[in-house]
C-alpha cells in the first residue's frame, strides 16, 4: 500500500488546466495531409477498419511521431490527451472509423468490447434508461457516474456535439487518492482489496458470466506505480447478483465518497467536446465522465461519437485481479460468444 502521496504529472487538479492550451493539441496541417494518405491506402487496400491489426496497415509519418508523444503522455505524463482539429466533415463514416482505428493500432493492440467482438462502438443515445443495469450509459443521453472502460487506453473521436451539454468530465485518480490519504484514510484498506463487479453478461458462459469471480481493487500499488480503477454502478450492483455478500455501510461510504471526489470542481476538469475532437484517456490513471445532454431533433444532428479500446506496449504492469475485468484473464476483454442460430 502506498502511504505517501503520489506528486508526478499524473496527480493534477483542474487549475492545472485551467487554460485549455495545456492539454489541447492542434493537428498540422502535414499530420491531416499524413492521415488523409493513410486512410486513402487503406482503402485502396480494400480493408474495413476492423481489419487494421498493426501500424503498417495504417502508415503514418509526422502524424504517428506525434501520436507516439501523446503514447508516453497517457503513460507516462497527466493520463489523457486532446487532438483538435481533424476535419471530419470531409469523411464518410466509413472513413471516419477507419482514421480511429488508425489511432489505436499506433497505441497498441485494439480490444473488443463486447461479447459481439466490437472494435469500434457507436456513442450515441438510443432511447434506453441508464437506470436499467443491462444499459450501458453510452447508449443513453443521462449524465453518468464516474468509471474507467477497460483496456490500457480509450480513445473517442466526436463526429457531432449535442445540441447542449455532453460534457465530458475527467478527474484524475490519483489526485483522488491523494485526498484519500489526507481525509479517509480509514477507507484505503478496503479500496485497495476491491469489490465485485457486476460485468453484465460479459464474462464466460456459466457461473462467473455476470460477476467477476474476484474482489477488482480499486487502487492497486505494484512495480511503484499507483493505479486506479472505478465502476461505482458496477460495484454497487453487484451485490444483487447471487452469491455476492451485500456492500457494508463502511464500504458503501468508501466507493461513493470515491464518486463525490471525482465530481468536486477543483479536482474535476470540464471539457466540452468539438466535431474532429479526439479524446484519449489512460484507465488506470483517469476517471471520466459525462454530463446529461439536450439533442437535436434531427437524426444527422444528433450528439454522435465513435469509441476504442487499446491495450499499450508501454503500459504499466498489473496485478491479475486489478487487470481482470471479465472473468478473462488480465487485461482480457469481454468473452466473445457465438449468436444463436
Amino acid at each position: 500500500m502506498l502511504t505517501t502521496p503520489v506528486t508526478d504529472a499524473s496527480a493534477w487538479v483542474s487549475a492545472d488546466y485551467a487554460n485549455e492550451d495545456a492539454y489541447v493539441t492542434h493537428l498540422t496541417p502535414e499530420e491531416i495531409e499524413d492521415a488523409d494518405r493513410a486512410i486513402a491506402a487503406v482503402k485502396r487496400a480494400g480493408l474495413a477498419a476492423e481489419d487494421l491489426t498493426q501500424e503498417d496497415q495504417f502508415p503514418l509519418g509526422v502524424f504517428g511521431r506525434r501520436l507516439k508523444g501523446m503514447q508516453r503522455e497517457l503513460e507516462d505524463g497527466r493520463g489523457f490527451t486532446l487532438l483538435r482539429g481533424f476535419p471530419v466533415e470531409r469523411y464518410a463514416y466509413h472513413e471516419q472509423r477507419i482514421f480511429l482505428m488508425g489511432i489505436i493500432v499506433h497505441l497498441g493492440e485494439p480490444m473488443h468490447q463486447d461479447t459481439a467482438g466490437t472494435l469500434v462502438e457507436e456513442v450515441l443515445d438510443r432511447g434506453l434508461s441508464y437506470s436499467n443495469i443491462q444499459v450501458r450509459g453510452y447508449m443513453t443521453r443521462a449524465e453518468l457516474t464516474p468509471h474507467c472502460d477497460s483496456g490500457d487506453a480509450v480513445c473517442l473521436l466526436c463526429i457531432r456535439p449535442a445540441k447542449s451539454g455532453g460534457i465530458s468530465q475527467l478527474t484524475s485518480g490519483m489526485s483522488i487518492y491523494n485526498e484519500l490519504l489526507r481525509s479517509h484514510p480509514e477507507y484505503l484498506e478496503l479500496l485497495y482489496r476491491g469489490f465485485r463487479h457486476n460485468i453484465r453478461g460479459n464474462g464466460p458462459v456459466g457461473e462467473w458470466e455476470n460477476v467477476t469471480r474476484h474482489y477488482v481493487p480499486v487502487f492497486s500499488y505494484h512495480e511503484g506505480r499507483l493505479s486506479s480503477r472505478y465502476n461505482l454502478k458496477a460495484m454497487l450492483t453487484a451485490e444483487e447478483l447471487p452469491g455476492v455478500e451485500p456492500l457494508s455501510d463502511m464500504e458503501r461510504n468508501a466507493i461513493t465518497t470515491i464518486a463525490e471526489l471525482a465530481m468536486r470542481p477543483d479536482l474535476r476538469l470540464d471539457i466540452t467536446l468539438r466535431a474532429g475532437d479526439v479524446q484519449m484517456l489512460n484507465n488506470h490513471m483517469m476517471l471520466h465522465t459525462r454530463t446529461s445532454y439536450e439533442d437535436f431533433e434531427e437524426p444527422d444532428k444528433k450528439r454522435f461519437l465513435i469509441r476504442s479500446w487499446s491495450n499499450m506496449p508501454n503500459s504499466r504492469p498489473l496485478v491479475d485481479a486489478f487487470a481482470d475485468h471479465f472473468n478473462t484473464g488480465p487485461r482480457g476483454a469481454p468473452a466473445l460468444k457465438v449468436p444463436s442460430t
